[in-house]
Parts: C-alpha cells; sequence; structure tokens
C-alpha cells in the first residue's frame, strides 16, 4: 500500500478547513489545531492538501491535474469534496471576506462546477457534508475514517457555525 495524500476543497466557508485539520491529525501529520490547514502539510508518510475554492487573492483555483500527476506515483491520492447549505456559506464569505454578493454567487457556481467535474472523473472521492457531521458528529467521521483507510476514533471539539448564524438571526 502507497502513503496516501488527501486532498480536501471546497468552496470558502464550506468546513472544509476543519476537516482538513481533522485528516492531517488522523493521518498523524499534525496534531489538531497546530495546522493552519492552508495549502499542503507533508511529514514524511502521508500528507494533506487543503484549498478552498477559490483561495486566495485575487482569487484562484487550484491545478488538480497537477497535483495528480505530481502525487500518483507515490500516494494513494484521495479527494474528500467539503460542502456546506450554500445561503450560508456565501452569507458566511460576504460577512468574513467582505465580498460583494455577485462574486461570491459566481464562485459558488465555479466551485460547484469544479467539484462536479472531479465527481465524474475515475478519482477517489468523499463528499463531506458540514451538517451531516454537526448532526452526526463520531458517526459521520467513522465514515471518512473507513474512505480513508484510517484507524482513528479522534473527533474535535464540535461547535455548529450554523446555529451561531441562526442565533444572530443572519
Amino acid at each position: 500500500m502507497k502513503n496516501k495524500c488527501v486532498i480536501v476543497i471546497g468552496p470558502e466557508s464550506s468546513g472544509s478547513m476543519l476537516i482538513a485539520k481533522v485528516i492531517a491529525h488522523a493521518l498523524g501529520i499534525e496534531s489538531y489545531g497546530k495546522w493552519e490547514a492552508i495549502g499542503w502539510i507533508d511529514h514524511g508518510e502521508h500528507k494533506v492538501c487543503h484549498r478552498s475554492l477559490p483561495f486566495g487573492v485575487p482569487p484562484k483555483y487550484p491545478n488538480i491535474d497537477h497535483w495528480v500527476s505530481s502525487n500518483q506515483d507515490d500516494y494513494d491520492i484521495y479527494f474528500v469534496l467539503t460542502t456546506r447549505d450554500q445561503t450560508l456559506s456565501e452569507l458566511s464569505r460576504i460577512d468574513r471576506f467582505k465580498k460583494p454578493q455577485a462574486q461570491v454567487e459566481y464562485e459558488s457556481i465555479r466551485a460547484r462546477e469544479f467539484m462536479r467535474k472531479l465527481i465524474d472523473s475515475d478519482q477517489s472521492k468523499f463528499i463531506w457534508s458540514y451538517e451531516t457531521f454537526m448532526y452526526l458528529e463520531r458517526d459521520y467521521l467513522a465514515l471518512l475514517y473507513d474512505f480513508l483507510g484510517v484507524e482513528s476514533d479522534f473527533v474535535p471539539p464540535i461547535e455548529d457555525g450554523n446555529r451561531k448564524r441562526f442565533m444572530r438571526g443572519s
């Protein structure tokens, strides 16, 4: 069995950073909370990459084909595609990044197209839902660990960002 290369991507504010940190911890790469989950982390045996769709300023989209070709000889590649309620994700991006609504809506469409391309590919993938994780917690995380072939019972502290937004009334 090859080492694991896990690539976590999803729209901004979809919980992708959270689950990338969890995966890095479960793979023994970095203790939960020590890595900022930006870009790549590689401590030898396995590696994890997190990129939001888009990332950076100005907004950029990753070259997945390059990532696959650069890693496929030495690693089994796994994609984790993160999702979150689109309205809440977009509201979060408007609030956090001060992006105009039209830009956020366009970026959601591009992210969806990007993820659909991966879904239609032969790549090994798992669709990760922020809301499902908030609801099922440990049980849903166990499905992800099974997909990755990882034995772990780690569950991070869970704080539902959606609940906070609803409590604020926006």
